[in-house]
């Protein structure tokens, strides 16, 4: 038996494909339409529960928490702060309130945040000043970190050291600055000096580094580094002063060579007078 011969139809090749295109087409869109589907019903959800949340009564702001403050009030930080009276606790922008706090220039740091039901809670990091630096003809207040980042008024506190010296526009390097910061953490541990007076001016000098002059006329020359370990060398020398009879007010007693330790009067404004030897002590 003679085995029937069959032809390839190219027109009928080309409809089968077309059917096949138009049926995965048909189930694409399908898909495509469920799923927008499901994103929009999702979307509403979402809207309505926000909606519904943002409009709560019982998420309205009755408190406002302020946390952190010593410089400044809570009434200071408020009034910063601008939020709404009876807003709900959701609608508020907490990046937007922490940047009109942010404005202040005790403040170096906030935090925003809440407390259900209805608590807004702000938490602010103030600055600390621990001296304060010249600018120009102006006196600023300077934080930890050597940041000048206030100018001085007569309604703040007065009581910090001056820094003094660096460039010639009269202000320190930020290497210089970083070490008269250290140099700073240094004097607020220390009790070797407590005896002579409190700490007034610090000058720095990119060459011969740090002079620390206290409000009872004494003078250190400390040179840079090893704070700690000139002032410990301190106590005999002033004992010895002490033992002679020798006022300590008004002397410059020099630390920075690690090998001896040198006194001698500190040459004041006025009418010249003869120089006196310098008293050495090898350590």
């Amino acid at each position: 038996m003679r085995k029937q011969k069959t032809f390839y139809n190219p027109l009928e090749a080309r409809k089968y494909r077309l059917q096949r295109r138009s049926g995965n087409l048909a189930r694409d869109a399908i898909y495509a339409f469920l799923l927008l589907g499901a994103v929009f019903m999702i979307t509403a959800f979402a809207v309505y529960i926000y909606l519904f949340v943002v409009s709560a009564p019982w998420l309205v702001i009755r408190e406002t928490s302020v946390r952190g403050v010593h410089e400044l009030t809570e009434k200071d930080v408020l009034a910063l702060a601008a939020v709404k009276p009876q807003q709900n606790l959701f609608a508020v922008n907490c990046n937007a309130v922490a940047r009109r706090i942010r404005t202040n220039p005790w403040v170096r740091d906030v935090f925003v945040g809440r407390e259900l039901p209805g608590r807004l809670v702000l938490i602010v990091r103030e600055r600390r000043p621990v001296a304060m630096v010249k600018q120009g003809p102006d006196l600023f207040l300077m934080d930890a970190e050597g940041v000048p980042f206030k100018r001085w008024d007569t309604g703040d506190e007065a009581d910090f050291p001056v820094l003094t010296g660096g460039g010639a526009d009269g202000r320190m390097p930020a290497e210089l600055t970083a070490r008269a910061v250290a140099l700073l953490d240094e004097l607020a541990r220390t009790r070797d000096l407590a005896p002579y007076g409190a700490v007034s001016e610090i000058h720095g000098s990119t060459v011969t580094g740090f002079t620390v002059y206290t409000d009872a006329g004494l003078c250190f020359r400390l040179g840079f580094d090893n704070y700690g370990n000139k002032f410990k060398r301190l106590a005999p020398v002033m004992a010895d002063l002490e033992k002679r009879q020798i006022k300590p007010a008004y002397l410059l007693i020099d630390l920075a060579d690690p090998t001896k330790i040198t006194v001698q009067p500190r040459r004041l404004p006025g009418p010249p007078t003869p120089a006196e030897p310098a008293q050495a002590y090898r350590t």
